[in-house]
């Protein structure tokens, strides 16, 4: 056992060395052989030292609180009494009682106070009406601080191994610290505080980590600052940082994977804070495209997806001089920083002067310092579009960071500005190499569109110049449907031309977006009545296509509606597309339509007027036609109908306005003792058929009323008559049965206009599962109805007669075949017992069930003829778990019981 005690004193011993070991390790981090601060009616920090020059050398001087308690400033409670040393000095501490308050120097032997405002330290009596004045007291506070990084972890490469660090304290501006960190040289401490360039902004700012800094260290008394600053250097790992109160931008280049508590210590007090970062291996930086190869028409504008891994910064170069005889390099800034830039290369605008030939591809990237270089390069007579980029491969480069050749610099960090064209060399080292590959262009086909009247003021003419889904869904949906004639008159179809011709998007592409503000005044003939050749590089117009004998054709151009409220162009840059969105009520006006004109719309890519189309080409022209006519539709063929005075009577009819066209048929009772007015709507089918549905349960037997079809409040075609005659009349009656479950009967069915008998399940709105064939006008019973399935399960049928609304003698319901009604559907509903197959009778199972039994039993007496011994009971407080556990705690309880002994 004394063995034992000794094993834990020597562990309890050295635990305590270590601890020991530790807190003094941890109080020498924030150590300095500080030089006392003099003394004086100011405020001073806790854990400074302070000195005043005595009097009267010696006597005893106390320090003592100041006493609030009443009007005035009194002499307060004793804390610490200090002494002169040999040259009449008073040094001390405030630490302990005298870290924090309002404090008052009194001489021991006399009791003067001292006056720390004068020059000489005067001492004097307390004035008995006043009180201590300002001068005699001094003020004690804690420093506060923090010294926190932004982040959590930080790189080792690149922008990635910058850290933002700031160190602030509320109560003090003008400070030096101490910097230290286990496992951090002073040299490694030095690099991450110095190589980056954002520092405090403070005119003291100095890091000290050399004994050979121009700036000594700080708060050191010049008797003691040789053995200090001998120890400083020699002894310790730390840095210290004059003015330190500010934010920083710390750089852990080549600093080891790991976790690093940084220490900040104030030189003077005892304010102290630290934190922790990690710092990962984030490799080398780099930059890269997102696509090795970048596919677009000469003319297009090819999108240039740029990777950036721990940097935010790259140069881009487009073309080589040596091959391509053009080059164009920029500036991109990942401006929020999520490792992607995004560029656009205009190749219809390159080599010319105009800006938007490498731009920013979106709102978090920055393109700047562009240049263009070679012999294709002109940016001083050269017009857009005169001369544009062959088809071929160009190579690209990319580097990160902005690195520049020498003989492209003419101001440091920055692309050339000015020199344009001249000596050109690659980017060097480049990160990777792509290509962009460009392909000839094509004036590929036109299509005429229509689109109920309202689709371009609704739906499409405040969308933006590329927002082409709502356009496509349109189609899918139905409302634009192609076409070779459009309605016009009181109701206009809009027109929608679509365009497939590739090599345009650098035409509107300005600045990087699309821009189609300008279509109509681009678009015009290749020459003006003078024969003189006009700036126009294509031409959208619609040409009357049957003038008349003897006469050429007129064409209006898109120019001649007012864009924006007439008309709009959506350009699909994916596939290279654009439609020109037209109202057909502002074209109506614009062209005078009649019926029967028919008309051309054209598009036309000329071929003088830009390096779009070949010189030894025609101009390129495509089209298609599309004749107006006025709006038509007919009711029931044109021919009177006759209607039942019940819900769901339909009246059908033929229209040539567009497809998804919202119509009314508006019903107008012609009698005075029953009248009512009635517009049910529908919608235009795709194959221009319409069929409204009217509610007429509620009006009279032998009314006669009108009918007639209305588009936009205008009446479209004829009205018909009509007249209502007496409802169908139906009933129905069904048992509660047993069945199989592939059948129901029903007992008994009256339909005045024959129909049909439906299978409900559950309720009237439940699903049919299963309907009777047609069956004629008058009385029926016993009808078997055979069910879609059969059912495997009890359930309630509620039977429903159906008309045949369509006269086919097939159940159409929904669609058509609607329910004989009474105010409501007519029903009638029974329960369905649903019989399956016999099962085994209960004797058969009982005996069966007897002899398993017997023979289990027999098997269990044969078993239990050979006795074997019972198994020892183990309770909960005796298994072989509890004993080790008793053993353990008696052990541990030894051992603390022989200490106690020792103790």
């Amino acid at each position: 056992m004394t063995d034992t005690n000794e094993k834990l004193r020597s562990l309890f011993l050295a635990a305590i060395m270590v601890f020991s070991v530790f807190a003094m390790t941890t109080g020498f981090a924030g150590s300095a052989a500080a030089a006392p601060s003099e003394l004086d009616a100011g405020t001073f920090y806790s854990g400074q030292e302070v000195q005043f020059s005595a009097n009267n050398p010696s006597a005893d001087y106390e320090v003592r609180t100041v006493d609030k308690s009443g009007d005035d400033d009194r002499v307060g409670a004793l804390r610490r009494t200090v002494s002169p040393d040999d040259s009449g000095v008073v040094s001390f501490d405030l630490d302990g009682r005298l870290s924090e308050g309002d404090f008052v120097i009194q001489n021991g032997n006399s009791g003067e106070v001292v006056d720390l405002s004068t020059e000489n330290n005067k001492e004097g009596s307390v004035d008995p009406n006043n009180g201590l004045t300002e001068g005699e007291t001094f003020e004690v506070v804690q420093q506060d601080l923090s010294a926190d990084f932004d982040d959590d972890s930080v790189g080792t490469e690149g922008d990635s191994a910058e850290a933002d660090f700031e160190i602030d304290s509320d109560v003090r501006n003008g400070y030096a610290v101490n910097i230290s960190s286990e496992n951090l040289d002073r040299d490694e401490l030095a690099d991450i505080f110095t190589r980056a360039t954002d520092q405090p902004d403070n005119p003291d700012y100095k890091v000290i980590s050399t004994s050979d800094d121009s700036n000594q260290l700080v708060g050191i008394n010049d008797d003691d600052r040789e053995a200090a600053e001998e120890e400083f250097f020699a002894d310790t790992e730390k840095i210290q940082i004059i003015g330190a109160e500010g934010e920083y931008t710390l750089d852990f280049t080549d600093i080891d994977e790991g976790n690093y508590t940084i220490e900040t210590n104030v030189t003077d007090t005892d304010a102290s804070d630290s934190d922790t970062i990690e710092v990962v291996d984030t490799g080398d930086d780099e930059a890269s495209f997102g696509d090795g190869v970048v596919n677009e028409e000469r003319g297009d504008v090819a999108n240039i997806t740029i990777q950036l891994d721990n940097t935010d910064e790259a140069t881009v170069q487009v073309g080589d001089v040596e091959d391509d005889n053009y080059a164009a390099v920029a500036k991109v800034t990942d401006d929020d920083e999520d490792g992607v830039a995004h560029v656009k290369f205009n190749s219809y605008r390159a080599g010319t002067s105009d800006s938007g030939v490498l731009v920013a591809g979106d709102d978090d990237t920055t393109v700047e310092g562009v240049e263009q270089y070679g012999s294709f390069t002109d940016t001083t007579e050269k017009d857009t579009g005169s001369d544009i980029l062959e088809a071929t491969d160009y190579d690209m480069y990319v580097v990160n960071g902005f690195v520049l050749d020498d003989n492209r610099i003419t101001d440091s960090n920055k692309l050339p500005d000015g020199a344009k064209g001249g000596e050109f060399t690659n980017i060097t080292d480049e990160d990777d190499i792509g290509t962009l590959s460009l392909g000839e262009r094509s004036t590929e086909n036109v299509q005429v569109w229509r689109a109920p009247s309202g689709t371009y003021n609704d739906d499409i003419s405040d969308l933006d110049a590329d927002e082409t889904a709502p356009v496509y869904d349109l189609i899918e949906a139905g409302n634009i449907t192609q076409t070779d004639e459009a309605a016009i008159d009181d109701v206009n179809d809009d027109i929608i031309v679509q365009v497939e011709a590739s090599g345009l998007e650098g035409v509107f592409t300005k600045d990087g977006d699309i821009d189609t503000s300008s279509y109509g005044g681009d678009s015009g003939p290749e020459f003006d009545d003078s024969d003189s050749r006009t700036d126009a590089v294509f031409q959208h117009e619609l040409e009357d296509a049957d003038p008349g004998a003897n006469t050429d054709g007129s064409g209006t151009d898109i120019g001649a509606l007012t864009q924006g409220s007439d008309y709009d162009v959506i350009y699909d840059e994916a596939n290279d597309t654009h439609f020109v969105a037209i109202d057909g009520a502002a074209l109506e006006d614009a062209l005078s339509l009649e019926d029967e004109d028919e008309y051309a719309a054209n598009f036309t890519v000329h071929d003088k007027n830009s390096d779009l189309v070949d010189d030894d080409d025609d101009s390129e022209v495509v089209n298609d036609s599309v004749q107006f006519v006025d709006a038509d539709a007919t009711l029931n063929d044109g021919d009177d109908v006759t209607v039942q005075a019940e819900a769901g009577q339909q009246f059908s009819g033929t229209t040539n306005v567009a497809p998804s066209t919202e119509l009314t048929v508006r019903l107008r009772s012609q009698s005075s003792s029953s009248p009512f007015l009635l517009q049910p709507e529908t919608a235009v089918t795709s194959n221009g058929t319409f069929t409204a549905t009217a509610d007429l349960s509620d009006r009279s037997a032998g009314t006669n009323f009108t009918a007639q079809s209305r588009v936009d409040g205008s009446d479209v075609g004829d009205e018909i008559d009509g007249t209502i005659v007496e409802g169908a009349v139906g009933t129905v009656s069904i048992s509660d049965q047993e069945s199989d479950g592939s059948e129901v009967v029903v007992d008994s069915a009256q339909l005045s206009a024959g129909g049909f008998i439906a299978i409900h399940a559950g309720n009237a709105s439940g699903d049919v599962v299963g309907n009777s064939e047609y069956l004629e006008a008058g009385s029926h019973e016993d009808i078997t109805i055979t069910l879609d399935e059969p059912m495997d399960e009890d359930f309630t049928a509620v039977a429903m007669p159906h008309l045949d609304t369509n006269g086919n003698e097939a159940y159409d319901f929904p669609g058509a075949d609607d329910p004989y009604t009474a105010n409501g559907p007519v029903t009638d509903s029974a329960n369905v017992t649903v019989t399956a197959e016999e099962e085994p009778t209960a004797t058969e199972t009982e005996t069966e069930t007897e002899t398993e039994t017997e023979t289990e039993t027999e098997t269990e007496t044969e078993m239990s003829t050979t006795e074997e011994p019972e198994p020892e009971t183990t309770t909960a407080e005796e298994g072989p778990g509890f004993t080790a556990a008793i053993a353990l705690i008696a052990l541990v309880a030894a051992a603390l019981l022989a200490v106690r002994r020792d103790n």
